[in-house]
């Protein structure tokens, strides 16, 4: 008699371990769902926003629920792939949904959210929707280089920058540039803002389109950018431990300028790097944290 129970009991066990495993695979993905979810909000917002401009409803700040949808698809991004690295659930499949998420939450949000509040002003017939769909090109070319390379090497850095990035810094402008609380706060950021509503006219006209073409050649260049992949206690410097805690005092302090700031110097960071090693035929190293 002990043997059919004890029979049960491996089989019971064996049962069990192997729920535990298809729920520890099924997190990440659930994560990578919940980021195509928020994209998907983010054009819903989007587009409902533009609707209430035309109507003009003053009751809401247009554009600022889709960017932080955006934003928050980011961090979503970040979560779906260290839980599956710290699982060890990394898959083909979620790799590939991923993308497919990432298209949507990083490449079609943003760009229709800055078509609608900016490039669709641009004087001249279809500029505006000519740069929104080179940025959805570049942003589904950039995610599916990632995939072929991903399945070859892995890498302690990034070739182009990275899609989440882009969107982010797009959408941290929008938030940035219908942020109210700027007002109240002192020293470089109310000067900065300042100058900016003064300026703002030329600004979306002209820079912010050259930025949004700039990003999406960006995403599909050969230029090397950090990543935070490989960041453990065992390579992360005192000084780069200081300088996150910088950061999140400033994200508090004012969140939409430090965000927009921190993104905008990535993206520089990386341009400069690149052009330097160029110019002085500096052989490329990897990156480590």
């Amino acid at each position: 008699m002990a043997a059919p129970k004890y029979k049960t009991a491996v089989s019971g066990n064996k049962n069990t371990n192997s729920r535990l495993r298809k729920s520890i695979y099924l997190l990440p993905n659930m994560l990578t769902a919940f980021n195509m979810v928020l994209g998907l909000l983010a054009i819903v917002y989007a587009i409902n926003d533009s609707l209430t401009l035309s109507m003009e409803d003053n009751t809401v700040i247009p554009f600022v629920t889709s960017a932080k949808f955006i934003i928050a698809a980011a961090f979503m991004d970040f979560m779906d792939g260290f839980v599956a690295r710290a699982t060890g659930t990394t898959s083909r499949f979620g790799m590939e949904f991923d993308s497919l998420s990432d298209l949507v939450s990083f490449g079609v949000a943003p760009a229709l959210l800055l078509y609608l509040s900016v490039l669709r002003y641009i004087p001249g017939l279809g500029v505006g929707l000519s740069i929104t769909i080179f940025y959805i090109v570049c942003a589904a070319i950039r995610l599916a280089r990632f995939n072929v390379q991903s399945q070859i090497e892995e890498k302690t850095s990034f070739m182009g920058l990275p899609s989440p990035a882009a969107a982010g810094l797009l959408a941290s402008y929008v938030l940035l540039a219908h942020w109210s609380g700027w007002y109240e706060k002192t020293i470089i950021v109310n000067k900065v803002m300042h100058w900016y509503e003064e300026n703002v006219s030329s600004i979306e006209l002209t820079i912010i389109p050259v930025m949004v073409v700039i990003v999406a050649l960006v995403m599909v260049s050969t230029i090397s950018f950090p990543s935070l992949k490989k960041w453990n206690k065992e390579t992360v410097k005192p000084w780069t431990l200081a300088f996150v805690f910088v950061v999140i005092c400033m994200l508090f302090y004012a969140v939409e300028f430090t965000s927009f700031a921190l993104l905008t110097i990535y993206l520089l960071w990386g341009i400069t790097r690149a052009l330097t090693k160029k110019v002085f035929k500096i052989k490329p190293k990897k990156i480590e944290a």
